[in-house]
């Protein structure tokens, strides 16, 4: 399981800052074993890595499990929600490397896809996850942009 949460990271990594104000999230379906379907959250405004993940795939969705590094979002924003795109492929579970956060999402996903009868697991290589979405969490808890200085 951490092995496929790393790789969804491993490609949110390709777009480090370009997806501001969203985090940056990887997401890689699995079935059998094998991964079959990655997608990566390129910029705001654009879908999200859920839904780039299971374009890849195809109907091979269904009954696979979706490794996701932050939880899918379960509101209409710029985009619809990944939870429904989700639940409409069929995928059997969805590991998360970590909860969103973000008051409006904040285990709203989790919750949708557990009420739809997927299997959810939280916390797989949360400190990872975390990492790799700290100016965007420090921004979310404090309201505060995230800054580093650097003094020689």
């Amino acid at each position: 399981m951490m092995g496929f949460i790393c790789g969804g990271v491993e490609l949110a990594r390709k777009v480090i800052s370009c997806t501001s104000p969203n985090p940056m999230v990887g997401c890689v379906i699995v079935k059998e074993g094998k991964i079959v379907g990655e997608g990566f959250h390129p910029k705001a405004g654009q879908p999200h890595a859920e839904v780039f993940a299971l374009r890849d795939v195809g109907e091979l969705a269904e009954g696979a499990t979706a490794y996701v590094s932050l939880e899918p979002c379960n509101h209409y924003g710029r985009t619809p929600p990944c939870t429904e795109a989700l639940i409409k492929a069929k995928v059997k579970k969805v590991v998360v490397g970590m909860v969103d956060p973000n008051p409006i999402v904040d285990s709203k996903g989790l919750e949708r896809l557990r009420d739809a009868g997927i299997d959810v697991t939280v916390g797989v290589e949360e400190e990872l996850c975390k990492r790799l979405n700290e100016a965007f969490i420090h921004q979310i808890v404090t309201g505060k942009p995230f800054v580093t200085l650097r003094i020689l």
